[in-house]
């Protein structure tokens, strides 16, 4: 705030006070012909006010989301107090905890610093019961994040058996998910056909469309199934066949009228844009 208004450094002469949340913090003041600036560095916060009490009650509302942040990672980690440190500095198990935070960005925060480092420390566990959770009020967030970095599967799993267990877990997620809250279903059937993307990867795909409890899991299978078609062509046959069934006996109407779209776009060699739309 100060430099848009050219408040140089030397112009905050003094400090007054500011509590919040049982603790105080000093913030330097400038008053200036625009109005009083106030900037509290150990917070990296800034306000501007045309008083001193104006300012105060701005810098507040300025923080309030950093304290709501912080707050809601100090819940998720169990800290008795606000979380003052830096995500990247946390141990791999609270990085998996923070996947469950109410707050999503910080989720997505956790997930970017997993991923960094998925390949040298081992998530791989944690990530498959993440994908087999069913309980925790949070959980699809979680989920979603485990699938963003199941994205590389294949180089974070690098056995067979590693590889096996995760799309069994995606599998079954898909299978039994009541929602798609957060999209993590529909991210699911992506992940195998686009990403992943292998024969076993397609019999998942399959077995979900043939077996799914769920229309959201066979909804993701469906889609899933012309990525996989651009990118395994010897699997075309058997998805078509799938897709036919499901076409005329899926008990959703609009899923059937989807798989008779998807059976049109394979057969006519359309593939995804990064629109996601069909392009021929």
């Amino acid at each position: 705030v100060a430099s848009q208004y050219n408040v140089k450094p030397d112009q905050f002469r003094r400090t007054v006070r500011f509590e919040a949340h049982g603790e105080a913090f000093p913030v330097l003041v400038a008053e200036t012909p625009f109005g009083v600036f106030g900037k509290c560095e150990p917070l990296w916060a800034e306000a501007k006010g045309n008083d001193e009490e104006t300012m105060l009650a701005n810098l507040r509302r300025e923080l309030k989301p950093l304290f709501q942040r912080q707050f809601a990672i100090s819940r998720t980690l169990g800290l008795p107090r606000r979380f003052a440190g830096s995500i990247s500095d946390l141990r791999p198990t609270e990085l998996i905890r923070l996947l469950f935070c109410p707050d999503r960005d910080v989720a997505h925060v956790a997930m970017v610093q997993i991923d960094s480092h998925a390949r040298t420390v081992p998530y791989g566990d944690s990530l498959i019961r993440i994908m087999r959770e069913s309980g925790h009020p949070y959980r699809r967030t979680a989920q979603w994040c485990a699938l963003d970095i199941f994205e590389d599967l294949l180089s974070l799993f690098p056995d067979e058996a590693g590889r096996k267990q995760a799309i069994e877990a995606i599998r079954d997620f898909m299978m039994t998910a009541e929602d798609d809250y957060a999209r993590a279903v529909f991210k699911a059937g992506d992940v195998l056909g686009d990403h992943v993307a292998t024969e076993a990867a397609g019999e998942a795909l399959l077995a979900v469309i043939e077996k799914g409890q769920q229309p959201y899991g066979r909804r993701s299978a469906v889609h899933g199934l012309i990525h996989l078609c651009e990118w395994l062509p010897s699997f075309k046959h058997r998805a078509l066949e799938s897709l036919e069934r499901t076409a005329q006996s899926d008990p959703e109407p609009l899923l059937q009228a989807y798989a008779q779209a998807t059976i049109k776009d394979i057969r006519d060699g359309g593939t995804l844009g990064k629109d996601g739309l069909v392009q021929r």
